[in-house]
C-alpha cells in the first residue's frame, strides 16, 4: 500500500521516464484534471474535477492537418510521441473512457483518437465520498469500479491499495517500481440518488413526439454546459481555418443543445429547445445502446452539479418514464 507522499514520488519517477502526467489540481478554486508541472500541487479532497479524461483523448480542439494553399498539399498533424499517464482521475471518469472507446474504436475507427488512447494509461483513484449529484450506481458502475482503469488506488484511511486491471497497468507498476497488494481498501461510500431506468428505453423508442420532451426542455437555455463537461459526449465539427497561402483543418468539440447543429443549408431538422434536449437525451439513451451497446451515460452528475439554470438530467428521465 501507498500513501500520499508516495504517490508524489510516483508521479516524479513517470516525469522522470518521459510521461505526460494530468492530474487533478487546484485552480482559481476548482479541482480541475490539467497536465501535472509540479506533482505537490496534486490535489486529494475533491469529488471530481469539473473537466474530465475526455479533454486530454479528445481535446475540445485540435489541429487535423496543416493546408499548403498555393502548392495544394494537406499534410496529416501529429501528435508528439510520448506516453501519456493520467492520474487520479475517477471510476466515473475512467468507464467514460471505456464508452468513448466503444464508438470511437468500433466499427468506425477515429485514427487520432486511437493512437492517443494507446499512448494513455489510466491511474484511478477510487471515491471516497461523494455529494448529490452523483448516480453512478444506477448507471451500473460504482464508487470503487475498475472498469475502463488500467491500475486502481483504493483508499484505506491515510494510505491507498494498489490493484493493476491491465497489462498496461501491471507494465506501468513495473516502470514505476511498485507492487501490486493482495486488495484491502475501505469500503466505498453510499449513494443517496436513485434513477431507475428499466422502462426507459422502450418509452424513447415509442415516444419521440410526447409533450412532454417541450416541458422537461423549459429551463434548457442550450449553453452547452451539459455536454462540454461530459465525459461521454463526443459530437465535434470539423473546420478549415485558411489564410492566403496556407491554413489549418481543425476538429472542434460540438454540441447537441446548440441551434447550429445538425442545420444544413435549407432545412434545420431540429428546430426548437425542446427537439435539441430529446437528442441529448435520445442519443445517450436509446441510440448509443442501438448503435454500440452501452448507455453513454456513467452517473457522473456534472451536468446536474454545473449547469446555470438548474436542469436535471434525473429528474427529467423520471418524468419521461412516469408520461402518460
Amino acid at each position: 500500500m501507498i500513501d500520499k507522499h508516495d504517490m508524489v514520488k510516483t508521479i516524479e519517477a513517470a516525469r522522470a521516464k518521459g510521461f505526460l502526467v494530468y492530474g487533478p489540481t487546484r485552480q482559481d478554486g476548482l479541482a480541475l484534471l490539467a497536465e501535472i508541472a509540479d506533482p505537490n500541487a496534486i490535489v486529494f479532497d475533491h469529488v471530481l474535477t469539473v473537466n474530465t479524461l475526455k479533454d486530454v483523448l479528445l481535446p475540445r480542439c485540435e489541429r487535423l492537418a496543416r493546408l499548403d494553399l498555393e502548392g495544394g498539399s494537406v499534410v496529416a498533424a501529429k501528435d508528439q510521441d510520448r506516453p501519456i499517464l493520467v492520474f487520479g482521475s475517477r471510476p466515473c471518469d475512467a468507464a467514460g473512457v471505456a464508452i468513448l472507446d466503444a464508438i470511437l474504436l468500433g466499427q468506425v475507427r477515429d485514427a487520432r483518437y486511437g493512437e492517443r488512447r494507446s499512448q494513455t494509461t489510466i491511474m484511478t483513484i477510487a471515491c471516497s465520498k461523494c455529494d448529490d449529484a452523483c448516480f453512478c450506481t444506477s448507471m451500473g458502475y460504482g464508487p470503487h469500479d475498475p472498469t475502463g482503469s488500467d491500475v486502481l488506488l483504493v483508499p484505506d484511511g491515510d494510505r491507498y491499495s494498489v490493484r493493476a486491471l491491465s497489462d498496461k497497468g501491471r507494465t506501468l507498476l513495473r516502470a514505476l517500481g511498485l507492487s501490486e497488494d493482495a486488495g484491502g481498501g475501505s469500503a466505498p461510500p453510499s449513494l443517496s440518488r436513485k434513477l431507475e431506468t428499466g422502462g426507459l428505453k422502450a418509452w424513447l423508442d415509442a415516444n419521440f413526439d410526447h409533450q412532454v420532451w417541450r416541458d422537461i426542455s423549459e429551463n434548457c437555455a442550450g449553453c452547452g454546459t451539459c455536454y462540454y463537461l461530459c465525459p461521454t459526449c463526443h459530437c465535434f465539427d470539423i473546420a478549415d481555418e485558411a489564410g492566403i497561402a496556407r491554413g489549418e483543418r481543425l476538429r472542434i468539440w460540438d454540441c447537441c443543445s446548440f441551434s447550429d447543429f445538425t442545420k444544413m443549408a435549407a432545412h434545420q431538422p431540429r428546430r426548437g429547445r425542446h427537439a435539441r434536449y430529446r437528442q441529448r437525451v435520445m442519443h445517450k439513451f436509446a441510440y448509443c445502446p442501438d448503435n454500440v451497446g452501452k448507455v453513454a451515460c456513467v452517473g457522473d452528475g456534472r451536468c446536474i452539479r454545473h449547469c446555470p439554470y438548474g436542469v436535471d438530467i434525473c429528474e427529467a428521465i423520471s418524468k419521461l418514464v412516469s408520461a402518460k
